[in-house]
């Protein structure tokens, strides 16, 4: 008679069973050393079987779901899909050139897998602290940061994180932390060298005129203030309550505000929306979460502090310096 084909119901039977056995592995296995792995091995192996026959074999979708199972388990410790794994493990059971594994070749495999697995996720534990460890270091006091500039964006959150806004020093050739910036799609550049220019007698803009036009252009975007090589009096002249840029540049404040949007009505940033829709907004919304203002300045490291130490509350600030390696 020929064999009984195995019901879709008892398939699926068995890959659940298979799902639980790679996931109990973890924590029967830390109890007794390799015989216990085996004994896993030779569970797992059962449930993937129509009709659970020990005499079967594992083909290579079968064998492909035991390491996907693994994956998950591990919280994807090898990406979304684990293909070079998978074909990796096959060639180590065997598979590659008999196209099927045994229960012999699985219970030989299963325990270095797992273990090697473990250790696997040790080491990636044991590299994340180091790097932990190494980040704080990098980011540690309130002096001048030196950061590659590959680590910039790194260095900006953990200024934001510790309550200051990034000030960066960006004296690299071709000023490439500006490009950086320029090149972002998420940013909204002021250029306060601009602001100085056309308040001028050649231009003969007012300050409430250029403040109402950064205004308009500012009060939905993310914001990135350029000083260049020009020290804005941002704490006096170009400060005002439509354009608050010293509360802009409290990152405290703007921290307030982004965490509860219930407070905006009582922050300087509030009488920033001049119409209805912008008032609506602001209050059901507040400042995104994901708001961040960065000042980036031309001038060179020496020399920052004795010019902007009246145009901005420098004590607000981070100061970065960004290098190329």
């Amino acid at each position: 008679m020929p064999p009984k084909r195995a019901s879709s119901r008892g398939a699926a039977k068995g890959k659940a069973k298979a799902k639980a056995m790679v996931g109990a592995a973890a924590t029967e296995a830390a109890l007794d050393p390799r015989a216990e792995l085996e004994k896993e091995a030779e569970l797992i192996f059962e449930s993937l079987q129509p009709e659970n026959d020990l005499k079967g074999v594992l083909k290579l979708a079968q064998f492909a779901e035991v390491i996907r199972m693994m994956n998950r388990r591990k919280c994807t410790l090898w990406g979304d899909d684990p293909a070079v794994i998978i074909k990796r493990e096959w060639t180590s059971i065997g598979g590659s050139t008999s196209r099927e594994a045994t229960l012999a070749q699985f219970k030989a495999w299963w325990p270095d897998f797992f273990e090697a697995t473990s250790a696997e996720i040790a080491a990636k534990d044991v590299a994340g602290e180091a790097e932990a460890a190494e980040k704080a270091a990098r980011f540690a006091g309130d002096g001048m940061w030196k950061v590659v500039l590959r680590d910039l964006k790194d260095a900006i959150m953990e200024a934001r994180n510790k309550g200051k806004t990034p000030l960066i020093i960006d004296n690299i050739e071709n000023h490439r932390a500006e490009a950086f910036f320029a090149l972002s799609l998420d940013v909204h550049i002021i250029e306060c060298k601009k602001m100085i220019m056309y308040t001028s007698k050649a231009k003969g803009a007012t300050v409430e005129d250029v403040l109402e036009e950064e205004r308009q252009r500012f009060i939905k975007a993310e914001c990135f203030k350029r000083l260049a090589n020009t020290a804005c009096e941002l704490n006096g002249a170009f400060n005002s309550e439509v354009f608050p840029s010293l509360a802009l540049f409290d990152a405290a404040e703007v921290a307030r505000v982004s965490a509860d949007a219930s407070k905006v009505k009582d922050s300087p940033f509030y009488k920033m929306a001049l119409d209805r829709c912008e008032v609506l907004d602001l209050e059901a919304y507040g400042i995104a979460s994901e708001f961040n203002v960065v000042a980036l300045t031309h001038f060179q490291e020496d020399e920052y502090e004795e010019y902007l130490q009246s145009a901005i509350a420098l004590h607000l600030f981070q100061p970065i310096f960004p290098l190329l390696e």
